[in-house]
């Protein structure tokens, strides 16, 4: 008897860590995350559906994409796709893209269409919700009538910290707003079988009037619970995990200035994936790495398709960037804005983007199959569709004759990178000297005097020079005589990593 009881306990013990391993396993961890802004590859197709789906489906054969965020290329205030809430992309001023318009009449819905075809080849798809998009304010297809006959819902242009808002962003204190976007993500998500959903609050701030962020940032705490009980609910009808992800801005004191308490999501558990970052470089991974610690939540940079004026995005670069994203412990990579399809391709992306999305979900692939690496400083100024982005970078700067300029630059270094990548071209852009005079760069205990091209500096370095982790680099020069400028421009520094 003894013997048969220590079996049953052994049995309920097996059980319960079985249960406890499906409760707490946590969200799938995809090598790449590939959001798809639908509407290029959608009108590049010129309503040939083959061609539509191959400029979605196509790029990512044989990827490390493990999950397609599908945006249907509308703002999320007017539909590309057959709803009940929302009226279809163009209505209000009589625009439709007829190619659109025969699709829907034919009962051909563009997010069943993508499911399905997700499916088919082993892709996980969600839909990516651009929760407050401002394209709308020139864009005249994208302007809903709601925003038209309510504009008591609209912030208008207000100040930030020196910047106006989007005149036509959406006033998430208002209660109307709220229920409207949880009606819409809740019909496609009921409607479509989507195995998450993104809200993307990267497409816009601000949600609230400047004055009214801090008291009306639970509100969005608030919309996100409501979502995951939503999400909750059809779990429990299809007999399935379904995850919500978040985009959102590169820093937490960006995310906290918007009204986005991340904390407070991952400490509620209500979002599975964070995704960070919209056309910076410089990302705070490791801090949201900490809030994440314990939980479920994971993290993905935003590797972007023209980041930081950067346009499009240089293939080295893109490596450089995804490595040092690893490098700081990212779960993987999450792409925005990246066009890889083929034929026409309005966005001037081109097949390149297709082998990168075969590479940068994995370190070892990135170095491996790469013949050259690119690390570079950050550059951007605030805007009205990015609040508070990019308020680490510190160019485009000027330097005086006589002074210097500290410049962070963050470089992944491994023995493997080391080994392969030994030359290390420095480049700086700064079109304001004359080809006569030289630049001055230091980093750690090396100096290299860089000579211009009429608009940038180069100068070569060995990669033992470089640190793994952010370099301080050091800019100045000295006026070669009275007629030179009195203040360097310095637009872009860049360290390339090329094999001997």
């Amino acid at each position: 008897m003894l013997h048969l009881m220590k079996s049953l306990f052994s049995i309920v013990v097996l059980i319960l860590l079985l249960v406890a391993g499906t409760v707490f396993a946590g969200p799938p961890r995809y090598k790449v995350i590939f959001n798809c802004d639908g509407y290029a590859s959608f009108i590049n197709a010129e309503g040939d559906q083959d061609r539509w789906l191959l400029n979605v489906f196509g790029p990512l054969e044989g990827s490390q994409v493990g999950a397609l965020f599908w945006c249907d290329g509308a703002g999320g205030n007017t539909a590309n796709y057959k709803s009940e809430i929302l009226e279809v992309t163009g209505t209000s001023n009589n625009n439709v893209n007829p190619h659109l318009k025969q699709m829907l009449e034919k009962g051909q819905d563009p997010p069943a269409i993508v499911v399905r075809e997700a499916h088919a080849r082993g892709l996980d798809v969600f839909f990516s919700f651009r929760f407050n998009d401002i394209h709308d304010r020139f864009i005249p297809e994208e302007m809903p009538t709601f925003k038209q006959n309510n504009p008591d819902w609209l912030i208008g242009e207000l100040d930030y910290d020196g910047l106006k808002s989007g005149r036509t962003s959406l006033n998430f204190a208002v209660d109307a707003v709220r229920d409207l976007k949880f009606r819409i993500a809740e019909e496609l998500m009921t409607k479509h079988d989507f195995d998450g959903l993104e809200i993307d609050f990267m497409r816009s701030a601000p949600y609230f009037k400047p004055d009214e962020v801090d008291s009306n940032a639970h509100l969005l705490t608030e919309l996100l619970a409501r979502m995951r009980k939503m999400l909750d609910g059809l779990e429990a009808q299809r007999g399935r995990d379904l995850y919500l992800a978040v985009r959102v801005d590169e820093t937490l004191v960006a995310c906290k200035k918007n009204g986005l308490d991340v904390p407070a999501w991952v400490e509620q558990d209500l979002v599975d994936f964070i995704a960070l970052g919209s056309g910076v470089i410089d990302i705070d991974v490791e801090d949201f790495k900490k809030v994440a610690k314990g939980k479920k939540t994971l993290v993905y940079p935003c590797v972007y398709g023209w980041p930081s004026k950067y346009m499009p995005i240089p293939k080295q670069l893109a490596r450089g960037m995804a490595l040092n994203y690893h490098s700081q412990g990212a779960d993987g990579i999450y792409t925005f804005n990246w066009f890889p399809h083929t034929g026409k391709n309005t966005e001037a992306h081109g097949p390149y983007l297709k082998e990168l999305l075969q590479q940068v979900g994995e370190v070892s692939d990135i170095v491996r199959r790469d013949d050259s690496i690119m690390f570079v400083a950050d550059r951007g100024v605030r805007d009205f569709s990015y609040l508070y982005n990019w308020s680490k970078a510190v160019l485009p700067s000027v330097v005086r004759s006589g002074r210097t300029l500290d410049v962070p630059v963050r470089v992944t270094l491994t023995r493997a990178i080391t080994r392969k990548f030994s030359n290390v071209e420095v480049r700086v852009h700064s079109p304001a000297l004359a080809t006569s005079e030289t630049l001055t760069l230091s980093v750690g205990n090396s100096t290299v005097k860089l000579a211009s091209d009429g608009e940038w500096f180069k100068g070569i370095l060995d990669s033992r020079d470089l640190s793994h982790g952010v370099n301080t680099v050091k800019i100045s020069y000295e006026q070669a005589t009275a007629d030179s400028p009195r203040d360097l421009s310095v637009n872009a520094v860049e360290f390339e990593l090329t094999m001997p």
